[in-house]
């Protein structure tokens, strides 16, 4: 175990670097200078056995001439000052609270950091007001006691026998399967053979495109859309990026291409101070209001924020114009397409037009998504008790007999926007084709129209909370 703090910081890493010889260089910079600020104490594991390194060790590590080991180490990360072992292997509740993560140290040439998970708002590089991406829960054993952490996983390449697409793909399909019993866990090895053979033979290294991660994605049980940010030239299409952004909004984590590179957006950052033009209706929609992309990428420590080409914070010299495609596994059930669901949307709410100006002065913003049922339901069962009063038609939506996923426009004037509320709400069957009739209800203040038929209920507030939790809002 060691202690750190502000002034011992690099010299109590150079001990460990020193103490856990599968640490290089890069692994040791990478994570001294992501961490810095934010850990008070560090407990190293010397023997370790990770199964996704294990995996590549047996199907491609063990099979090299030159020797190397099964076995990883694992360093783990606290806020709390002057842990001591005993005291964390005895009372660990003591120590739960203040875990913030952990990372394997693999025993390979130089991008040895493996398997990590690090909660993001335990960081103290973290906006946590502005801050929102996708985290589910992983566990951790340390002398069989459980910690537990929140986070989006992990893992360089090794440039041997996984390239930065690889990484990306497993940290999504490790994120969905933690979070989704129906996809199972796959290993690194996995998503090579997974990969098409028409190019050769694809280890130890082969360059990979966009149509090999959706065959993955698709292979691995999801049903991947694929969007097209740009064309040969490099002219930018602004209605993918709209739908890129829908769909990080919507809690799905994106594989974007960059040039010569891949990422995965996991979140994103908002700048709600903007006043960006309506369009010709007096719309806004909600991406004019998005910032930063956060992103994971494997050449640098977790959680990097990708804004415009002159925003000052983004990590390296890419931004956001550089992505070239997204691909987004989404789940069987949605057929319906954000390009589709947005033009059946905003057609609806133009022919109730004068419904949705009775609720508040324009510019209107717009925020669509993509949701589950229940999750929706529950947060309409949330905001039907928050005020004294009852809100009668977010709980009357809630026993709505709805498909398993939704799309959802919300829509306020650009005030109540930013104060996180909205003032109508169009829910559109996900399972729907282009030509069928995908509206299900609208709401417009404090009434609802489904199946033709119009509810008001007096007492229940024209304004609302927006829903929030598809990026880990509370």
């Amino acid at each position: 175990i060691y202690q750190v703090n502000e002034t011992t910081w690099d010299s109590v890493w150079k001990t460990i670097e020193a103490d856990c010889s599968f640490l290089t260089e890069w692994g040791f910079q990478t994570l001294k200078d992501g961490l810095k600020k934010s850990v008070k104490s560090i407990v190293l594991e010397p023997h370790y056995l990770c199964k996704d390194h294990r995996n590549l060790y047996s199907n491609y590590y063990s099979k090299k001439f030159i020797d190397s080991s099964p076995y990883a180490s694992r360093l783990h990360f606290f806020s709390s000052p002057d842990l001591k072992i005993p005291e964390l292997l005895l009372f660990p509740d003591n120590y739960r609270p203040s875990y913030i993560g952990y990372a394997v140290i693999r025993p390979v040439v130089d991008r040895c950091v493996g398997r990590t998970i690090i909660d993001p708002m335990q960081l103290s590089t973290t906006d946590k007001s502005n801050f929102f991406c996708l985290r589910t829960e992983f566990r951790a054993h340390i002398g069989g006691n459980r910690f537990l952490v929140r986070g989006y996983p992990y893992i360089s390449q090794d440039g041997d026998v996984t390239v930065c697409a690889h990484t990306s793909l497993w940290g999504v399909c490790r994120y969905l399967s933690e979070r989704y019993t129906v996809y199972k866990e796959v290993y690194p090895f996995d998503l090579i053979n997974l990969t098409e053979h028409s190019e050769g033979r694809t280890f130890p290294y082969r360059g990979m495109t966009y149509s090999d991660y959706s065959s993955i994605l698709s292979g691995f049980g999801t049903f991947p859309i694929v969007l097209r940010l740009k064309d040969h030239t490099g002219k930018m299409y602004p209605s993918e990026h709209r739908q890129l952004y829908t769909y990080i909004e919507s809690g799905f984590p994106v594989v974007g291409s960059l040039p010569g590179h891949v990422v995965t957006i996991i979140g994103h950052t908002m700048d709600l101070q903007q006043n960006p033009t309506p369009d010709s209706d007096g719309l806004i929609d909600s991406s004019e209001f998005n910032n930063q992309y956060i992103v994971v990428d494997d050449n640098y420590f977790p959680y990097q924020l990708l804004g415009k080409p002159d925003d000052p914070n983004n990590y390296s010299s890419f931004s956001k114009d550089d992505l070239k495609t997204g691909v987004c596994p989404l789940p069987e059930k949605v057929f319906l397409p954000a390009d589709s669901a947005k033009s059946w949307a905003l057609a609806w709410m133009n022919v109730h037009r004068k419904d949705l100006e009775s609720t508040g002065a324009g510019p209107f913003v717009t925020r669509l998504f993509l949701t589950s049922n229940s999750s929706f339901k529950g947060r309409c069962l949330q905001r039907s008790v928050q005020d004294a009063n009852i809100d009668a038609v977010s709980y009357y939506i809630s026993g709505i007999n709805l498909p398993h996923f939704i799309w959802v426009m919300e829509v306020g004037p650009l005030d109540l926007y930013r104060q996180g509320k909205c003032t109508a709400e169009i829910v559109l069957d996900s399972t729907a084709s282009d030509i069928e009739r995908a509206i299900i209800y609208m709401r417009f203040g404090n009434s609802i129209i489904l199946g033709g038929q119009t509810l008001v209920s007096k007492d229940s507030p024209v304004a609302y909370p927006q829903y929030t939790h598809n990026l880990g809002e509370k």
